[in-house]
């Protein structure tokens, strides 16, 4: 099959216009191998290629260089090339993609949870001609979907009654295939946005109307305009959120403290209200001397594991020993009825409480398959974390420098530390474990009620840190970060916090 790329690009002087794919005809994904186009006219670059007739999807991207190095890359997603069947050729007319100004529809916040769509379309099939248009419009809310409609009486006659609505399997990108045979050419259109269930006009994209007027050279060739993007006619997008420590959204159902799983009442909340975000502060574990002084929620041990005070102990099941099982029921109601959070207990209790259930039941977690590719895909910061949780409780500090041997992070010797103190480690990971799912279930949750999480992020990371421990070149560890005197500390704030190295991250990227 012949493939004919099509872009328009102005380039400057020196500089040239290149393809590379994930196929291996395109370079194989390697941009030292990428394929140059030709300038054909003022602007218009093309490349044409044969493929096998077998060649599957693939993704490709174009970048520009310049005589003297300089490269330009596109932003976002590559585009994709899905294959139809018996079809002689494809005729590719792309458009560069550049940083949108509406960025920030693009994000997941917009595309997996504010305006999600549940129930896709199926694949738009590609036949042989027609002409496959689509467009990126991020900004179209669960219930809405896209249409086109134009002058020519297949898309509506101007008539949005009349429009051709959207395939929105790849969202936030919309498609729809026509038939060149029912349509005369050129033809002008625009998208619109309809109601998804009644298709009422919801509102006109904006600009100047689009012109369709390229014939393909073969009636059999399938022909795709593609990489337009919706002119958004509406107002900038604006909610209303709240901003909550998790330990305090308490409820009858926890264990003295709020968790994880209370932040679905909130959820519900949320919606009652028509609030679409919640932001929560740092939920990352902060355990440093197992006592109140802990409860800093800005002085993270780790920029990656939660805190194990948020754990819902229910989930991880009930213990065999009814004696302990009613021990434990007594000691929540206890502390569920403090009007304070009691800090060191509640936590002491929790991690009581989960060193005897990974004991009873811990070998089913660390033999399931997900528990493996949970230690697989996060192994770069959850074996460290581990074994500096475990060498913070052994020497009694977080103060790695008085770990003796261990003061200097040294992964062949954390690795046979670790096979020493392998249950230790377990059950480190363990936690972990079920944090994450607890967490990502409550997400989930939240994602599909339309509400977003927002975080809140320490500025910088703890001294006395896995972070620290195992990559202190990163950090000016003989420097303190804070703020100057404002309104709130006519002092100013030293938050204790080491600096960062930035020469020293740049050499890595």
């Amino acid at each position: 099959m012949k493939l004919n790329f099509n872009i328009d690009y102005r380039t400057s002087w020196g500089e040239w216009l290149y393809i590379v794919g994930t196929c291996p005809a395109l370079g194989g994904g390697n941009e030292e191998a990428a394929r140059r186009l030709e300038m054909d006219g003022v602007g218009r670059w093309t490349f044409e290629i044969d493929l096998p007739d077998d060649t599957g999807e693939f993704e490709y991207r174009y970048i520009v260089r310049h005589d003297n190095g300089y490269v330009r890359r596109e932003w976002g997603a590559p585009h994709r090339f899905v294959p139809g069947i018996d079809i002689p050729g494809y005729e590719i007319y792309d458009h560069w993609s550049d940083q949108p100004v509406e960025k920030s529809y693009y994000s997941s916040v917009f595309t997996e949870c504010m305006n999600r769509r549940d129930n896709r379309d199926l694949l738009l099939p590609v036949t042989g001609g027609t002409v496959t248009i689509d467009v990126e419009a991020p900004m179209v809310a669960s219930d809405e979907v896209v249409a086109i409609c134009g002058d020519d009486e297949t898309l509506g006659a101007w008539n949005p009654a009349g429009a051709l609505v959207m395939n929105d399997h790849d969202f936030p990108r919309w498609a729809v295939s026509i038939d060149l045979r029912e349509v005369s050419l050129p033809f002008r259109y625009k998208f619109v946005i309809l109601d998804r269930a009644t298709h009422e006009l919801k509102a006109w994209e904006g600009g100047d109307n689009r012109v369709m007027n390229i014939v393909p050279a073969h009636k059999h060739d399938a022909l795709m305009v593609r990489g337009q993007r919706m002119v958004n006619p509406r107002p900038a997008w604006r909610c209303a959120g709240v901003t909550i420590p998790t330990f305090s959204v308490r409820t009858e159902e926890d264990f003295g403290v709020g968790d994880f799983f209370d932040l679905m009442k909130m959820v519900d909340w949320a919606v009652a209200t028509g609030q679409k975000f919640l932001q929560i502060l740092p939920i990352n574990d902060t355990t440093m001397t197992h006592t109140w002084t802990d409860s800093y929620p800005y002085n993270a041990c780790s920029t990656f594991a939660l805190h194990p005070m948020y754990m819902r102990l229910e989930q991880l099941g009930r213990l065999s020993d009814k004696g302990r099982m009613q021990y434990y029921e007594d000691l929540r109601r206890e502390l569920n009825a403090s009007p304070t959070v009691e800090y060191e207990r509640v936590n002491n209790a929790k991690n009581e409480y989960m060193r005897e259930i990974f004991a009873e039941q811990g070998r089913d977690t660390l033999d399931s398959e997900s528990f493996r590719e949970f230690c697989r895909i996060n192994g770069d910061w959850l074996r460290p974390y581990a074994a500096f949780c475990v060498l913070r409780d052994i020497n009694g500090t977080p103060d790695f420098s008085k770990w003796g041997n261990y003061a200097v992070y040294d992964a062949a010797m954390v690795e046979e530390f670790m096979a020493a103190h392998k249950e230790d480690v377990d059950f480190v990971c363990y936690v972990q474990y079920h944090l994450d799912r607890q967490m990502r279930a409550v997400h989930d949750y939240a994602r599909s009620k339309g509400v977003a999480f927002k975080g809140d992020i320490p500025i910088g990371i703890s001294r006395d840190s896995a972070d620290a421990w195992i990559n202190p070149r990163l950090y000016n560890m003989d420097c303190q970060a804070g703020a100057p005197p404002d309104d709130f500390s006519v002092l100013g704030q030293n938050w204790g916090f080491p600096t960062y190295n930035w020469e020293e991250m740049a050499r890595d990227g």
